[in-house]
């Protein structure tokens, strides 16, 4: 089955997602939903707009990590009892995946990979990823997974994300100490010949972030690769209009001290459409092979998605258009000192969206 590419890409955002889940995922002949079990209300959204449908089959992951404090396991709980109130047991399952294993590395994409695989069948005519409240290590391999089971089974797969303008509580994040390839994701990084490679480093800037972004750039440094540039994506258009501004004035020491201003370049990408930011990093990179092209010189573009949410999505489309690495960190856990929030009856979701990422719209 054909997948998207840098030259077309089906996608549907705002009013236009709930319109294609009604008019086609509840009428398709049988849906894998994968889901999982998060902290925003919004992770439960699109499995509320599919409960009662027969023709879905839900599977949830239940993302295990060791410091996590009680609001934040409470939220989990309540959401977990959402779901199992108004799914059918017959149809809905949970699993639990580990996410740092106990001598510290980063197992959570291979071991929701390792689980996922069990789950697939081609009696489906869609798989759908809902990587509304995935973590990034877990979602993006778990996409990977489906394109390539999709096309041996010839099903359609698609990727559904959604989201609010504001957390229902704000979230401390305690990360790993050390950068790891997401699963999948690694490309050509870490071979020989990619040593001497002129390599692109396109970070998500994200309040709260520098750790991790200065565990990434050790990493980096420590591969030996030749660090040419540095280009961080921002968000623009935002909600809040200067949150771009914020962003790069935060991080001005740690992207300027390292590289030096004449090597750091700046991507604005709209903060709620992952296409843009998709588009952007297919345009630099198609500039950038005509360029090292006339040299004869290698280059390469390591993408590291830890920001919003839709701009990741953006990140993982071309990092499979174009073979590109994903570099990033995995969390820990999460604390907060925010109140318990009031329980969640019907979700709702200020944006969404849907790619379809392989199946019958590229088949012409």
């Amino acid at each position: 089955m054909p997948s998207f590419s840098t030259k077309r890409c089906v996608a549907h955002g705002a009013d236009d997602v709930d319109e294609f889940v009604e008019q086609h995922l509840c009428h398709a002949s049988k849906v894998l939903f994968i889901g999982t079990v998060g902290i925003e209300p919004t992770s439960v959204y699109f499995a509320s707009k599919l409960a009662g449908t027969a023709n879905v089959d839900f599977r949830f992951l239940i993302e295990q990590r060791t410091n996590t404090d009680k609001v934040v396991q409470e939220l989990g709980d309540r959401h977990l009892q959402w779901l199992r109130d108004r799914l059918a047991a017959s149809t809905c399952t949970f699993h639990d995946v580990e996410v740092i294993a106990k001598d510290g590395a980063t197992v959570a994409g291979r071991n929701a990979a390792s689980i996922a695989s069990s789950w697939y069948d081609k009696a489906y005519s869609d798989i759908v990823i809902d990587g509304s409240g995935m973590s990034r290590g877990i979602c993006f391999p778990l996409l990977r997974q489906a394109m390539e089971i999709g096309q041996t089974y010839n099903a359609n797969v698609h990727v559904v994300v959604a989201s609010n303008n504001h957390r229902t509580i704000q979230l401390q994040s305690e990360s790993n100490d050390r950068a790891d390839w997401i699963h999948g994701f690694q490309a050509d990084m870490g071979l020989d010949a990619m040593s001497d490679a002129l390599t692109l480093w396109i970070p998500q800037l994200s309040h709260g972030s520098s750790a991790q972004l200065d565990v990434m750039y050790r990493h980096l440094s420590a591969l030996g690769v030749a660090l040419a540039e540095v280009c961080p994506i921002v968000p623009f258009p935002s909600v809040d209009p200067r949150r771009g501004d914020e962003l790069l004035f935060d991080y001005r020491s740690a992207l300027r001290g390292d590289v030096g201003d004449e090597r750091l370049n700046v991507i604005y990408a709209h903060e709620g459409d992952p296409m843009d930011v998709f588009h952007s990093i297919v345009r630099m990179e198609n500039i950038r092979k005509e360029v090292f092209a006339a040299t004869g010189k290698q280059a390469v573009s390591v993408l590291s998605p830890s920001g919003w949410r839709m701009g990741s999505l953006g990140m993982v489309l071309a990092a499979m258009a174009l073979n590109l690495p994903l570099l990033y960190v995995e969390t820990i856990g999460y604390t907060t000192t925010s109140p318990l929030p009031a329980p969640i009856d019907t979700p709702t979701a200020d944006r969404k969206w849907h790619i379809w990422v392989a199946g019958s719209p590229y088949a012409v």
